[in-house]
């Protein structure tokens, strides 16, 4: 994992407005994202979400505050809060990720366009040896 000038002055200045650890920044075009300690999102977003509010304010983009887990079922599910359970295979050299989810939450786990599941994928793989990611209901 690598972290561009950007990011790392994101995460710097994050860190230092909420007091809270970033372990990992990603910069997208209208948005950013801050990988927490456990425990910690609370913290970060602060009372009411003013802390949160702030921040959006300061970088105009949208943030967004997962909290990091060891646990790859316990991340999967801070990262896709509408998933039942998570399943992780290895058939034929390629490790699939399974996600379960109710026929009424899909559209929420998919997001406009695949946006949502796009960057499921991609944090996920920043960590994880993963090559696939299935949907199930």
């Amino acid at each position: 994992m690598k972290l561009d000038t950007e990011a790392i002055k994101a995460m710097n200045f994050f860190e230092k407005y909420t007091r809270v650890h970033a372990r990992d920044c990603v910069i997208e075009t209208g948005s950013i994202i801050f990988i927490v300690d456990e425990g910690k999102a609370g913290k970060a977003i602060g009372k009411k979400g003013l802390t949160i509010a702030e921040l959006e304010k300061k970088f105009n983009k949208r943030i967004r505050i997962f909290e990091w887990s060891d646990n790859l079922e316990k991340f999967v599910g801070n990262l896709a809060p509408q998933a039942k359970s998570v399943k992780l295979e290895q058939i034929k050299d390629k490790n699939i990720l399974t996600i379960s989810v109710d026929a009424s939450r899909r559209g929420l786990l998919i997001g406009k366009g695949g946006a949502n599941i796009n960057r499921i994928k991609a944090l996920l793989k920043r960590y994880h040896t993963i090559d696939e990611i299935k949907l199930q209901q």
